[in-house]
């Protein structure tokens, strides 16, 4: 992450920047409260990854693993 290009920010764009680094360590501090079921069962969407897949990636995720490494499920 380069720092160096806030600089270049207009400074009334700074509040904005604090508020939405507020607003994600939130989110990541209850997403770290919940179990990978729990996990996956907010993020699923029809169409999208199943609930399986959903899960080991967030298992992944809370052991602090890369999720590029997960394997991908086959659900019947």
């Amino acid at each position: 992450m380069v720092i160096r290009r806030l600089r270049h920010l207009p400074p009334e764009s700074r509040p904005h920047i604090a508020a939405a680094g507020r607003v994600l360590a939130q989110a990541t501090a209850r997403m770290n409260a919940m179990s990978p079921r729990e996990i996956a069962e907010a993020a699923y969407t029809p169409g999208g990854p199943s609930l399986e897949q959903l899960e080991l990636l967030a298992e992944a995720r809370l052991m602090g693993q890369s999720v590029r490494t997960v394997p991908s499920t086959k659900v019947a």
